[in-house]
């Protein structure tokens, strides 16, 4: 698996910060606590800058962690009563959905990726917490199965909240305090405080993808380069319904709107359609087959197919001889008009090569002639020769008649 880093503005999503220190409550606590009775839990999901943020969703759940008793050196932890609930539907589940809508923020010092961060917040307004303490609930992550997305290594974060005891009207009254949010079920220590490499804000996710290009050029004496040829990219391999309003960046250099022209086969309005405006594709359209048009010197790049699919890129079959050069991920059939790659693992791309050769008609036309013409040129030629010898015999001839020498 390619190993990202993240940018400074998305250290949030790694690096705990408890709204402030936290308070020693091994006792009894104290009663300067500020109130706190909601508890952010971040989803993260990282990416690279310039692929469009998919549709998936996180799933997770939240329930009262167990009892551990401390040491000398460790607070103790007691279970979070019941009553602790997501803010989203004021229930133990919740969902975070990230759609093509979103937008990502490039990282700062590190241009080749980008993030978007949405937020899961647990109310604890409703809890009664019977005495001062460190109170864990746990909050897991179910794993996403869809394509390209690597799940959180750690599918578990353990939020401890601090409950401290303070006085009102001669009563005791026990308000939730810091709150921090721990990679691992570890016991504080004595103070109640955690090192900040267990300290952590949420979950980080990430989508890996691959691009896929393909372009056109065309050789030989009798090659047409202002012809379309009609190119199909199938995307094969995992189809899960999340999948079908993700999408793919299309960029690339080819005409909107391709004109007909003697050589090429299909109708203008064909072309068109499949070439004018089109920014995106969704997954669902590349699973179903997608057409376009280029001719020699153009190309489409496809940004953002995720990892671990696979795809089918065919020529539709024109009077050429057909071959292909993928560079990138070579681990694919090479049929010279098609190339299938089950398993996408790297930025590809596939140069189609269309090569006609024949005999020019201008060439033939000259060869015909060529020969004649020598004929005739050689027999005038002749003919001037025996004219100019002739008038000059005659002229010898008036010459003598006229006694002239």
């Amino acid at each position: 698996m390619k190993k990202y880093k993240l940018a400074a503005a998305l250290m949030a999503c790694m690096i705990a910060s408890a709204p402030f220190a936290a308070p020693k409550v091994k006792a009894e606590g104290n009663n300067n606590s500020q109130t706190i009775d909601k508890a952010q839990i971040h989803s993260c999901l990282v990416l690279k800058s310039g692929v469009p943020v998919p549709s998936v969703t996180f799933n997770y759940t939240i329930q009262p962690g167990q009892a551990v008793n401390g040491t000398d050196n460790t607070h103790d932890i007691l279970a979070g009563p019941d009553g602790a609930v997501f803010t989203s539907n004021r229930s133990t589940t919740a969902s975070v959905s990230f759609t093509p809508d979103d937008t990502a923020a490039d990282g700062s010092s590190a241009p080749d990726e980008a993030f978007v961060e949405k937020v899961l917040t647990v109310d604890l307004s409703k809890v009664t917490f019977p005495t001062a303490g460190i109170y864990r609930y746990i909050i897991t992550e179910e794993p996403s199965n869809a394509a390209g997305i690597t799940s959180d290594s750690v599918s578990k974060r353990y939020l401890n909240v601090f409950v401290n005891k303070s006085v009102q009207n001669e009563e005791d009254k026990f308000v939730p305090g810091a709150f921090i949010v721990r990679l691992n079920d570890g016991l504080p220590d004595a103070e109640g405080k955690a090192d900040a490499a267990v300290k952590s804000t949420g979950f980080t996710n990430r989508y890996s993808t691959n691009n896929l290009g393909f372009a056109k050029s065309v050789t030989g004496n009798q090659a047409s380069f202002n012809q379309y040829f009609k190119f199909t990219v199938r995307l094969i391999g995992s189809q899960s319904a999340w999948e079908n309003n993700t999408r793919v960046k299309v960029s690339g250099e080819f005409d909107s709107q391709p004109s007909e022209n003697m050589a090429t086969v299909y109708d203008a309005d064909v072309m068109t359609a499949a070439n004018d405006g089109v920014e995106y594709v969704t997954l669902s359209q590349l699973i179903d087959g997608r057409d376009f048009y280029i001719k020699n010197g153009q190309s489409v790049l496809l940004t953002g197919i995720p990892a671990g699919m696979g795809y089918e890129v065919t020529e539709a079959q024109e009077d050429y001889s057909p071959s292909v050069k993928v560079t990138g991920d070579t681990e694919c059939t090479n049929a010279d008009s098609k190339v299938t790659d089950r398993s996408l693992t790297d930025d590809t791309t596939l140069s189609f090569l269309n090569t006609r050769n024949g005999i020019i008609p201008s060439t033939g036309v000259s060869a015909a002639f060529a020969l004649p013409a020598a004929v005739m040129l050689a027999g005038i030629a002749g003919m001037v020769l025996l004219l100019a010898r002739r008038v000059k015999r005659m002229k010898e001839k008036t010459s003598e008649g006229n006694g002239i020498e």
